[in-house]
């Protein structure tokens, strides 16, 4: 039987459009924690494009929207550890079902435009569209106080430092892009519509764009620091319900009596750092550290880097600063990324009127500047948690000169779940973007290093006190990505802008 033929029949079996998506909603959850196979994204998504592409158009969103059901469940469970303990079953529930609903639509509004993309009968701009419209559908996800980076496709390839030379030529976005340009190939050469003329020059493009992105980091100036900056890492594992308690100055003890070991185990450590909100600082009397801090920084001498719940007058801030021993200023960098319903939210106040609870969720106000940390004239910077996710924010401290970017985070409130994986997904796409090493801090969860070229350094284990003492090398490379930007989803999106409104009325000309 004809080939064509057969394919027409699959397509009108009224099943097809659900399992078809399904199966790869399924599949892709295999790229991820624990499972980790990474390849997997690279064929994953073929089920998902050959029913957009065959589908009707109402069909093919309902295909992109069955992929996102089980997929973004799945990368997403792990709030389940925060939402149920602090929530009711049915109002966590509730939000568990809001959001994977919510980013479903966005993998349903891909099948729809995908869709409508391949019936314009031209394989050059099937080709390109596809990957396109992936890539505009996961940068409109970050955009907005809404904005939640959480399970996107390019982080299935943080274990391959060099396919994250991508990254530092066209940001993560070009991860997605080359992943979902090569199955479209695929699909479109097993449809019989891509041939001859069409399969060699889109095969070059293809390549001319991955050889870019893989060669191209070879040129880019490597600037390297003779000695390394020894510094001492402290994972605490304090739990959540001190946090929730205030347990605020035997928080600030515990971790000065770790900081004690690691300063004996390592005396030439010169910088010591600390996760999220260890220390509460009261900025609306005067601008200091807490007294015990500045006792043992003035007993060893040292850099301390540590996050911080700072109160200044009208406001409230997630922060990180830096406490250097015969420091008058102190310098501090605030938040500006903060998580939506939890730290930021238009009426905080009527939502913790509904909510009753203990935590005052979205209190906090967002930083405006760009804080550079100087460590005895090595420029150092930081994120807090959930900034880590952005590369168009972490970049702009590359830019400024840092040759090490540090997150500090929590991650207890997820237990031992694949959330720890996935934040560290994050470091790792960062350090490749920027050139610069990314060391991850956390109270619970993940610290992990990467070096500037993406690449796994070490990493503790999961939810336990420990103390990492080691050199942390400075080397950083200057990368396309840290001086332009997201240029690249912005020159896909003219690229559909201009040319899908020109074939829409070229093809219906050529219909009538």
């Amino acid at each position: 039987m004809n080939p064509t033929l057969k394919i027409r029949q699959f397509e009108r079996h009224p099943r097809f459009h659900l399992a078809a998506p399904l199966l790869a909603g399924i599949i892709i959850i295999l790229a991820f924690p624990p499972f980790e196979q990474g390849y997997l994204a690279w064929f994953a998504l073929l089920p998902l494009l050959w029913a957009c592409m065959l589908a009707t158009p109402t069909n093919a969103f309902k295909a992109g929207f069955l992929f996102g059901l089980p997929f973004t469940l799945y990368v997403n469970y792990y709030l389940g550890f925060v939402l149920y303990p602090y929530l009711s079953t049915a109002l966590a529930t509730l939000a568990m079902i809001l959001l994977v609903l919510y980013i479903s639509l966005f993998y349903g509004i891909f099948g729809f435009a995908a869709n409508l993309a391949a019936r314009q009968g031209r394989v050059w701009f099937t080709a390109l569209a596809l990957p396109s419209l992936w890539l505009i559908v996961e940068y409109l996800r970050s955009l907005t106080f809404l904005a939640y980076n959480v399970g996107y496709l390019g982080y299935t390839q943080w274990g391959y430092p060099s396919i994250l030379n991508i990254a530092s030529v066209f940001g993560y976005w070009g991860l997605p892009f080359v992943i979902v340009f090569f199955q479209t190939m695929i699909i479109l050469f097993f449809l019989q519509k891509l041939r001859g003329r069409s399969l060699c020059g889109l095969s070059a493009v293809f390549v001319l764009i991955l050889g870019l992105g893989l060669g191209l980091p070879a040129f880019q100036a490597v600037e390297s620091k003779d000695e390394p900056l020894h510094a001492a890492l402290i994972q605490g594992n304090i739990q959540p319900e001190q946090i929730v308690d205030r347990d605020r100055e035997n928080i600030l003890d515990y971790y000065l009596d770790l900081t004690r070991q690691a300063l004996k185990e390592a005396p030439e450590t010169e910088l010591v750092v600390w996760p999220e909100t260890v220390v509460h600082l009261d900025f609306r009397a005067e601008r200091v550290h807490p007294d015990k801090m500045a006792e043992l920084g003035e007993e060893h001498g040292i850099k301390l880097l540590y996050g911080a719940r700072v109160q200044k007058p009208g406001a409230l801030h997630n922060s990180i600063t830096l406490y250097s021993w015969g420091q008058e200023e102190i310098p501090v960098y605030n938040k500006h990324r903060l998580v939506p319903f939890v730290e930021f939210f238009p009426a905080e106040k009527l939502l913790n009127r509904i909510l009753q609870l203990d935590l005052l969720l979205g209190s906090y106000t967002p930083g405006e500047e760009i804080s550079i940390f100087d460590l005895n004239g090595t420029p150092v910077a930081g994120v807090v948690c959930f900034e880590s996710y952005f590369g168009d924010h972490m970049r702009l401290f590359a830019e400024k000169g840092a040759k090490h970017q540090f997150v500090v985070t929590n991650d207890a409130w997820f237990g031992d779940s694949i959330g720890l994986e996935q934040h560290a997904q994050a470091a790792a796409i960062r350090a490749a973007e920027t050139g610069a090493g990314v060391t991850q801090v956390a109270n619970s969860g993940l610290t992990i290093s990467f070096d500037y070229r993406g690449k796994e350094l070490f990493r503790s284990g999961k939810s336990e006190p420990d103390i990492f003492t080691l050199p942390l090398d400075m080397t950083r490379r200057e990368t396309i990505y840290t001086r332009y930007g997201d240029y690249f989803p912005a020159l896909w999106g003219i690229f559909i802008l201009i040319t899908a409104p020109y074939l829409a009325i070229k093809t219906r000309r050529e219909n009538s």
